[in-house]
């Protein structure tokens, strides 16, 4: 718009003036001035055209890496944060390690309050699991009712802590995504926790053995923290004496 003026305040100029030019030379200093400004103004015009163009297609990029219904990453976006970080892991030999987190009785909330319900316990569940995470930690709504968090330079028992610590979370808040049915129910998780311990690792076999880890939750009775490679999974009240024990 300040370009649009001054162009049109230099021709209003030319025209008021033009009596005291005696020759054509004399329009030649004043005409590559007005070329300049218009030379000006035609590239303002594109690169404001460019940013919102870049702009568009950055919220488009965001908006295909995003949950909808969350706001955290989607499978997509995650797989590829997940590449990058096993791949630095394996590089310099860095400790990394994997959440997998699943609502327990999840098909019961829909079932009994209906999916708009579940729905917030959805969003819920991702919000707390936020609450407890670090910076440079990722999380992700993985499917359904299952999410997934990235825990760069974290060793396995230092995810454990951050799994219960968010296990923990989930079981006191949660509910609150009920609303009036609150006090009816509550809302829990079961988490698997997995890291790297062999730089040979594939990023597909550590999945598993966060799964693996997740259905040893499962089956121990849920609303726990189990890790790759235990024999049992830790029931809550235990799972913070059991990491406190030293290693011999």
């Amino acid at each position: 718009a300040f370009i649009a003026r001054f162009i049109l305040g230099y021709l209003y100029y030319l025209i008021r003036s033009q009596e005291r030019y005696e020759s054509a030379s004399d329009l030649i200093a004043p005409a590559m001035f007005f070329m300049g400004a218009a030379f000006v103004a035609l590239v303002a015009r594109i690169m404001l055209r460019t940013t919102r163009d870049l702009l568009r297609v950055s919220s488009l990029e965001e908006e295909s890496a995003t949950d909808p219904l969350t706001g955290l990453k989607n499978r997509r976006a995650f797989d590829q944060c997940w590449k990058v970080e096993l791949a630095r892991a394996k590089r310099f030999a860095i400790p990394l390690s994997l959440l997998v987190i699943d609502i327990d009785h999840f098909k019961d909330v829909n079932d009994s309050y209906g999916h708009a319900v579940g729905d917030q316990v959805l969003i819920k569940v991702g919000q707390l699991i936020c609450s407890c995470l670090r910076v440079s930690d990722v999380a992700a709504r993985y499917g359904g009712e299952e999410f997934a968090v990235i825990a760069p330079h974290t060793a396995p028992n230092m995810a454990a802590l951050l799994a219960e610590r968010l296990r923990a979370a989930v079981q006191r808040d949660a509910c609150q995504a009920l609303g009036q049915h609150a006090a009816e129910r509550s809302i829990t998780v079961s988490v698997g926790v997995a890291g790297v311990n062999d730089l040979a690792l594939s990023g597909e076999r550590m999945f598993e053995s966060a799964d693996e880890a997740l259905y040893e939750a499962k089956r121990a009775g849920r609303n726990r923290v189990s890790m790759a490679g235990s024999v049992n999974a830790a029931p809550p009240a235990e799972f913070g004496m059991m990491l406190a024990k030293p290693a011999f």
